[in-house]
């Protein structure tokens, strides 16, 4: 059937000269993955350009249940960014983030307040004028809750993170999978933190990449079939 919603753009392949599939987060029908075709000519090459990660966008398309494809009919921007695109530090946090989407979020069902966060998320992140660098630290802690996998935050001070348990503890774990008090520190002020205050957030580069590789590692513990990030060590480089 000929349909109408609203879709993130997670991920995008070439599947000929004159072809790509694209996966969408979409909010009327979960994750799908869409064929867009047409885009060697003129006019498709100017709608190719609009396949940047995380783009918003309102589409037409043919849908087809108990498919797994999907064919695209019209598309446009929902939300035009003005910084994301010329802004190297932006468009890292975004390729990341929409890395991290397109490995976790696999379901078709659909979540409106998950759709909802990361729509939200996309255009805070455009919108900031301070705290870019600590942007991918605030997503991965709030984007948990989301997953099924997020941990309360603690009044206890001067504890650890239990990455196994998921919960905060007075005492060092008898594992290597925990992290330290400093860093639970600032993972516990992240659960708490809306977007608009992570400017607050005074990290080292040291500081900043290695929560940054622990809060990966507790995805990784509590998520199945994560595969390597690809956009990881430009984003270590870019906020170190």
């Amino acid at each position: 059937m000929l349909t109408r919603t609203k879709a993130i753009l997670l991920h995008h392949v070439r599947y000929s000269d004159n072809s790509l599939i694209a996966h969408f987060y979409t909010q009327e029908y979960g994750r799908l993955a869409v064929m867009v075709k047409g885009i060697s000519s003129r006019r498709g090459s100017a709608r190719f350009n609009y396949f940047q990660p995380l783009n918003i966008f309102n589409i037409e398309l043919y849908y087809y249940e108990n498919r797994e494809m999907h064919n695209l009919k019209e598309m446009n921007l929902a939300y035009i960014p003005k910084n994301i695109s010329g802004d190297i530090n932006r468009t890292s946090v975004t390729m990341f983030i929409s890395e991290i989407l397109h490995n976790i979020i696999r379901e078709e069902d659909v979540n409106r307040l998950l759709f909802d966060f990361v729509e939200s998320s996309v255009i805070t992140l455009d919108g900031m004028t301070s705290g870019i660098s600590n942007f991918h630290l605030w997503f991965l802690v709030a984007f948990t809750d989301y997953a099924g996998i997020g941990p309360s935050h603690t009044t206890m001070t001067n504890c650890w993170f239990d990455m196994l348990t998921g919960q905060f503890t007075p005492v060092q774990p008898m594992h290597p999978d925990y992290i330290d008090p400093e860093g639970a520190r600032v993972l516990n002020l992240l659960l708490q933190m809306p977007a608009e205050d992570i400017a607050s957030l005074r990290l080292s580069g040291d500081e900043r990449t290695g929560l940054l590789t622990r809060l990966l590692k507790y995805y990784s513990l509590h998520l199945t079939g994560i595969r390597e990030i690809r956009s990881l060590q430009v984003l270590k480089d870019i906020f170190r």
